[in-house]
C-alpha cells in the first residue's frame, strides 16, 4: 500500500518543529531520499507516511492520502 503526503502540510509541520529534511528523516527512521519524496508528493510506502505522522504527533490521514485517490 502506498500513500501520497500533503507536501505543504508536511513542510509546515517540519519547519514548526525546527527540523531539516535530514532531521525529519532521522526522527522518523526513514531515508533522506524518502523525506525528500514526502515533500514532493511522490508516492511512498504507507508505513513511511505513518512514521512521519508520528514525528509530528498527528494522524496519518491528516497529512496523507492513499496513492491513486
Amino acid at each position: 500500500m502506498y500513500a501520497v503526503m500533503y507536501a505543504d502540510k508536511v513542510k509546515e509541520l517540519r519547519e514548526e518543529k525546527g527540523l531539516s529534511r535530514r532531521g525529519l528523516a532521522f526522527a522518523a527512521g526513514i531515508s533522506e531520499s524518502t523525506a525528500r519524496s514526502v515533500e514532493r508528493e511522490a508516492a511512498v510506502q504507507a508505513k513511511m507516511a505513518w512514521k512521519v505522522a508520528r514525528v509530528f504527533g498527528v494522524e496519518g490521514r491528516d497529512i496523507a492520502r492513499p496513492a491513486g485517490q
